[in-house]
């Protein structure tokens, strides 16, 4: 089951073809397929991808997991 998250909801995001780096992160603005995150925990190994990402990235919501549980895409107003 999904779960809805909200900005400011911390979440995880796992390394896969689609992501180059497992990290911990904040919602910070929602997107018609994606989220923005800011990357806050991290592997020591993926320090300079991270700074190269200048701390942030864009994700798709199928990559996005709150507690362990896929997320489900906000309902996003006309217009934005």
């Amino acid at each position: 089951m999904a779960v809805e998250i909200a900005v400011g909801d911390k979440v995880s995001v796992k390394k896969n073809g689609d992501v180059p780096l497992s990290f911990k992160g904040t919602v910070e603005k929602f997107y018609a397929n994606s989220a923005l995150l800011s990357i806050d925990e991290f592997d020591d190994a993926d320090a300079q991808l991270v700074d190269d990402l200048k701390q942030k990235t864009v994700i798709n919501y199928k990559n996005i997991r709150k507690g362990g549980k896929n997320v489900e895409p906000p309902q996003l107003e006309d217009g934005k």
